[in-house]
């Protein structure tokens, strides 16, 4: 009896042996990164979630390897993982092709009677830590200047800031009920904002602004009391963002949610004050290898003075391609843009998408009721196709050209084009 005993426990502590070293076998040993040149790697160790002690899992490394493409910081990303017998552990490495992160900024945006032009210096991983800081002039009217610097996670991986000092200035239309008028306006402003990550998918940002702005009235379309005034505005503004879209170069799969509220006070001119609550989704789904559609919503509304100074605009740079420069605004939005791209080249050097793409919208008009902006004959249609050119040489460089059209009025349309995506 007590040989049978002697003999089970045996095999107890035998099988406890063979366990401890099966599962010291299924650790991460370590984690290593070829090819960073600028990149920290205390920064991207923060992000993914294999780590040295933790248990060794592909579809980990895998997950990890699209956190790090979502950064828009690398042309690739791959891993390979080997077994240490020594360590008894694995050692898992990323293998890296890091972009140039100082480029030139030359944005050129327009439609048939619109033109915008942004020229400056960037630098999307300052520090190697993902951090931006850049300076930008824009014509767009008249002339604007923009510096900003803005770090979305600081050492603790925890907290971000956003920093900005501009100078805003355009030719902006001004609706006074049935009559518009043209003003040259200045916009001065100091922004500054917090950001804080509640996971890698969410993070929640609260900021202000002092901004100081001038109108002066460059036509006689309207015979006003003062041609010129300026305001002292204060705003104070946060959101919630939750991020859960994957990037595969030129595809994207998956939807982000954001919901913004801000508001806006202006001294000694409550008409010009407003609150302002936004929504947008953005959704996108690959179809096949070549396919690639995508969905975006804004839901917004605001404090609905009558005032010609209203939040929403309808804009053909903002959301209805070919709709026209500035040609509405409300102090309510309902917005939504749908576009199919389907990728006809990939090289090398370069990938061609075609698209074809629907924007509806319509605005709240001050003082109206918010039922109204959802009747169908205040809608604006506009459908259209395009191209996308996206250079693989340059980081992030994608050409747009598109020509829509009113489908309630076939002759109102025409071409816009820029750099980057519509959304």
């Amino acid at each position: 009896m007590t040989s049978r005993f002697n003999f089970k426990i045996l095999i107890i502590f035998i099988c406890c042996i063979v366990n401890s070293f099966t599962l010291k076998a299924d650790v991460v040993n370590s984690v290593n990164y070829e090819g960073l040149t600028k990149t920290k790697e205390d920064f991207l160790n923060q992000l993914i979630k294999c780590k040295p002690g933790v248990q060794f899992d592909t579809l980990v490394i895998k997950e990890d390897e699209q956190v790090l493409k979502n950064l828009n910081l690398f042309f690739s990303v791959n891993s390979k993982y080997v077994f240490n017998t020594l360590a008894n552990g694995y050692d898992v490495t990323f293998i890296i092709k890091e972009a140039q992160y100082i480029y030139p900024i030359l944005a050129i945006e327009g439609f048939d009677t619109q033109l915008k032009i942004q020229l400056g210096i960037n630098n999307l991983n300052w520090r190697g830590r993902r951090n931006t800081i850049g300076f930008v002039y824009q014509y767009y009217d008249r002339h604007s200047l923009s510096i900003y610097q803005k770090t979305p996670r600081h050492k603790n991986g925890k907290t971000g800031h956003d920093l900005s000092l501009s100078k805003h200035s355009t030719v902006e239309p001004l609706y006074f009920d049935s009559i518009t008028s043209n003003f040259n306006f200045d916009n001065y402003s100091v922004s500054v904002a917090g950001k804080y990550w509640l996971n890698s998918k969410i993070n929640v940002d609260f900021g202000g602004m002092f901004i100081y702005e001038q109108y002066e009235q460059r036509d006689h379309t309207l015979d006003l009391p003062m041609t010129s005034f300026d305001f002292i505005k204060y705003q104070i503004k946060s959101s919630i963002t939750c991020h859960y879209v994957n990037q595969h170069f030129e595809f994207f799969d998956g939807i982000k949610l954001k919901l913004y509220t801000e508001t806006i006070q202006t001294h000694n001119y409550p008409m010009a004050s407003f609150i302002k609550l936004n929504s947008q989704i953005k959704y996108f789904k690959r179809l096949g290898f070549k396919g690639n559609i995508g969905v975006n919503y804004k839901f917004g509304v605001a404090t609905n003075n009558d005032s010609p100074f209203s939040p929403f605009v309808l804009d053909g740079f903002i959301n209805i391609r070919g709709i026209g420069n500035r040609v509405s605004r409300g102090t309510a939005e309902n917005i939504i843009n749908i576009e199919y791209r389907h990728t006809l080249i990939n090289r090398k050097y370069v990938a061609i998408q075609s698209a074809i793409f629907t924007d509806i919208g319509s605005l709240r008009q001050p003082g109206e009721k918010l039922k109204t902006m959802f009747n169908f004959s205040k809608m604006n249609y506009f459908s259209g196709i395009g191209i996308r050119i996206h250079s693989k040489f340059f980081y992030k460089s994608i050409f747009r050209i598109d020509y829509s059209v009113n489908l309630t009025h076939i002759n109102h349309g025409g071409f816009s084009f820029g750099l980057g995506h519509f959304f």
